[in-house]
Formats: C-alpha cells, structure tokens, sequence
C-alpha cells in the first residue's frame, strides 16, 4: 500500500488514522481504470462542481477536523477545497496514478491507496467524510459494503456527504470517458435511506445541482 506522510502534516493525525496494517495490503491491486485516464482526467475536471457541497459541509464541523475523502482522485477540487476551509484531510483512492498527482496537488494532506469497500482506517477516528463521484461505480453489494465502512470510521453526528444516482440501477450502464470504459450502478433516494438508517445514518438532505449531480447528505446517529 502506498502509504506517504507529506512534511507538514500533524503527527497527531497519523495516530489518530490507526491504520489496521495488519488486515490490509496492496496484493490484488491491479491497473484500475482511473489510472488510464488520469492524465486526461487532470485537464478536464478543472470546474468547481461540488465544491459548494463540500464547502457547506466544511462549514459545519470544527475547524482542524479530521476529513476522509474517498475516491479523492488528484485531488481537485475537492481534497483542496476542505484543505482551503482550514481541515486536515486524508485522501483515499485505488488509483495509483491519481495519487501520484494527489501527492503534487495537495502536499498537506495524508494520502492511502485502498478501496472503501475494505476501508483500512480504525473505528470512530474521523470527523466527516466525503464521496464525490464514487458510490455510482460500486456495484449494489460493494455500495453497502462502502457505507458500512465508512459508518465504521466516522465518529457520532458525523456528516458524510456523497453523490450518486437517484433511480435503482443494478445491472451495470455502461459509459466512457476518454476511451476507457467504466460500470455506473445507483439505488433510488428511499433505498439509500434505508441504507444509511440500517448503519445508524440518518439522511438530511438530497439535492441536484446544476449538471444534474444528486448530492447525499447524511448524519452519523
């Protein structure tokens, strides 16, 4: 696993990750889709969608928070933007190649290559965590999976805030992105509710913003 510690971030926040090393490595991790498009997905995702999703959630927890950002990517413009708010943040990406670029982007945050359907961090350590553009490549089973893991992680009253679809979809559209083909899956807003209550999560806002991407936001009981 590629485990990096940037100068400059607080050693108080590697303790307080606890990372369960012994239950989690690479092995298995193979070429995943994002690293064939992370050059190309570097020069396009240059907008701000979602950052005022992200920013209203930054907003609502104390400053200096411990953030986890699943499927952080390179690290724009989410990563930076709860970095910006004044948070400390932990990416957390299969991506290889998107971490590489993470690492240049964000150099005061802590990143980890891993999947959140395994999430290797220990119970009850961070403050939020976010999902943008993630939760609608996991498969049905994996989609609980994620959402069990990351109640596992987050502390009580916690926000997590993810996007996804609005329409059960179980069976795999496919799409494209620069040539490359990736699974898109949803569960409709009462089956993510029923979800999120099933692991002590309580659904407060659902919401679509201008390019039709439905937002989350949930609350750790």
């Amino acid at each position: 696993m590629a485990l990096t510690l940037i100068d400059g971030f607080e050693r108080e926040c590697l303790d307080c990750v606890n990372l369960r090393l012994r239950a989690y490595t690479s092995t298995g991790f193979k070429v995943r889709e994002y690293d064939l498009i992370a050059e190309w997905y570097a020069s396009e995702r240059i907008d701000q969608t979602g950052v005022p999703e992200a920013t209203t959630l930054a907003s609502s927890i104390p400053s200096g928070a411990l953030v986890l950002d699943v499927g952080c990517g390179n690290g724009i413009p989410i990563t930076r933007a709860l970095l910006s708010a004044g948070h400390r943040v932990v990416g957390l990406d299969s991506s290889s190649a998107m971490l590489t670029r993470f690492k240049q982007n964000c150099p005061l945050a802590f990143a980890v290559r891993g999947i959140v359907q395994s999430c290797p961090f220990a119970d009850c350590v961070f403050d939020a965590a976010v999902a943008w553009g993630v939760m609608f490549h996991l498969n049905p089973e994996d989609a609980i999976r994620a959402i069990q893991n990351i109640s596992r992680i987050l502390k009580r009253g916690a926000p997590f805030l993810f996007t996804s679809g609005d329409a059960d979809s179980f069976d795999g559209k496919e799409g494209n992105m620069n040539g490359v083909t990736f699974q898109y899956f949803s569960y409709s807003v009462e089956n993510y509710r029923r979800i999120l209550d099933d692991h002590d999560f309580t659904l407060v806002d659902v919401h679509a913003d201008s390019g039709n991407n439905t937002y989350y936001l949930a609350k750790k009981a």
